[in-house]
This record gives C-alpha cells, structure tokens and sequence, in this order.
C-alpha cells in the first residue's frame, strides 16, 4: 500500500515542482505543464484512458482556483490590477468558463487532445514572437464581449488560467506587462471557478474516474501538485530576475511547439473529429 501512495505522489509532486516553477519564471498559467503531464501519467499508468484529458484539465483548474486567489491578493496590493479591465471583460469570461466544461463534455479524449495541442502551439507562437500592440484600449461592443467571453470558453476548455490568454490580450491593446499579468491573475480565478463547476458538473456519476474524484476533479493530485507548485512559484519569480527572460521565453516556446505537436499528432492518430492516421 505504501508502495502505491509513494508511486503516485512522486511523479505528481514533481509536476508540481516544475509547474510552479515555470509559473514564477515565465509568468505563465500552470496548466499548459499540468494538463499534458497528468493526461500522459493517467494513461500510462492505466488509471483512466478514456477520457483522461477531462480530468487533467479539470484538475488543473482546480489547482488554479487557490493560485489566483494568493496571486490576485498579492497584484491588488501591489496595485496592478486593473479593475476597469475586470469590469469590462469579467462577466463574458464567467460565462465563456461555465461553457468551457460543458463543450469539453462533447469532446472524446483524442478531440479533447488536439484542441490542446493547436492552442498550445498558439501559445508556443505567442512566446517566440514580439508584442504586437494593435491600439491603445480594449475595442468597444460586441468585439469585446466576444473576446471576453473567448477567452474564458477557451481558457476552461482547455484547464489553463487567466496569463496564457489574458497577458497576451491586455498587451495587445496597450496595457504595461506589470498591469496585465496582475489583471490576469484575478482573471484567472473568474476562469478557474465556472469552469471547475462546469467539469464537476458534467463529470458527476461518470463511471471509470480514478478513486477520490469529485466529477472530473482528481483531489489527490489536485492536492499534491498544489502542495509543491505554491512552493516553488515563488522561487522561479526570484530565478527569473537573475536570468535573460527572452531566451528563456523562447526556450519555453520551442519546448511547447515540441509538446503541442505531440498532442495533436497523438490525438489525430486516435481518430480525433473522425480522422485517423
């Protein structure tokens, strides 16, 4: 029995270690490490292969709702959120993120894959190029509820926070780096929230979840990668002043165009959206 514990919290303490870590270093949401990592740790050890993208992204959310909430504390008291983009954007991401889930519910696990695979490769794009500022503030309705309610669909759908869309977003349109990481940061619990509830929801009763899942919510794993992500987030903020920031970012991007092409090649072979390779 204690073989068992100790062969399935190790790998996924280690996960934490790198996904908070990587958090503090490149300012990017846990998710885009936790979600393909777990995905891989269920089917490889046999626990869930149906639809273990389903629970790794709903894990992943889980484990953002209290990361948002210590980040958001931490930006409002440094003064970096912009409550004016919280009320322009906040309730069209509430409701994008109580979609995230349900939508995911219609995805099989290969579906599930690939669309992770093709947002990451966006993400990937996003670090290997320059900011580009289209204009100076957000544009008016309805292109902002659409892109509000966007990002929040997406962000849930997927099991990532509010910085991997968010930061990009707000920058975009102008916003300082400073005020749109800590924005994205109480974003990302307006994300985090709906679309945990959503996976919860959709996940209730479903046979084959690993043991102690609430819906698609895995707790154990949940509860251990948090455990060293709130940990190490801190020492990868402190690493990242020390280091050059643009190539790391620029690593980071490669190693996620490596794993998102992955992602999509493996659910495309899986017969994903009826295709098979």
């Amino acid at each position: 029995m204690t073989e068992m514990i100790l062969t399935m919290a190790i790998p996924l303490l280690l996960t934490g270690i790198l996904s908070g870590f990587l958090a503090g270093l490149l300012g990017v949401g846990g998710g885009v490490v936790i979600v393909p990592i777990l995905s891989y740790y269920l089917e490889a050890t046999g626990l869930n292969t149906s639809f273990a993208m389903h629970i790794a992204i709903a894990t992943s959310l889980a484990i953002i709702v209290p990361t948002s909430i210590l980040s958001a504390r931490t930006h409002i008291k440094l003064g970096n959120v912009d409550m004016a983009v919280i009320r322009s954007l906040g309730l069209m991401i509430f409701i994008g993120a109580l979609g995230g889930g349900l939508l995911a519910q219609q995805l099989d696990n290969a579906g599930l894959k690939t669309v992770f695979g093709l947002l990451l490769a966006g993400i990937a794009l996003l670090f290997l190029i320059r900011v580009v500022v289209l204009q100076e503030g957000l544009p008016g309705q309805p292109i902002r509820a659409v892109i509000g309610w966007l990002i929040g669909l997406v962000s849930a759908l997927v099991g990532i926070g509010g910085g991997s869309l968010s930061v990009p977003t707000l920058t975009a349109f102008g916003w300082p780096i400073h005020r749109a990481v800590g924005s994205a940061a109480l974003l990302g619990l307006i994300i985090s929230v709906p679309g945990m509830l959503s996976f919860i929801t959709v996940g209730w009763g479903m046979e084959g979840r690993p043991d102690w899942s609430l819906g698609y919510v895995w707790l154990p794993a949940a509860l251990l990668i948090s455990a060293t992500a709130f940990f190490m987030a801190p020492i990868g903020a402190r690493t990242a002043s020390k280091l050059d920031k643009t190539r790391l970012r620029r690593i980071f991007g490669l190693f996620l165009a490596v794993v998102s092409l992955r992602l999509i090649w493996s659910g495309l072979s899986a017969g994903a959206f009826g295709l098979g390779f």
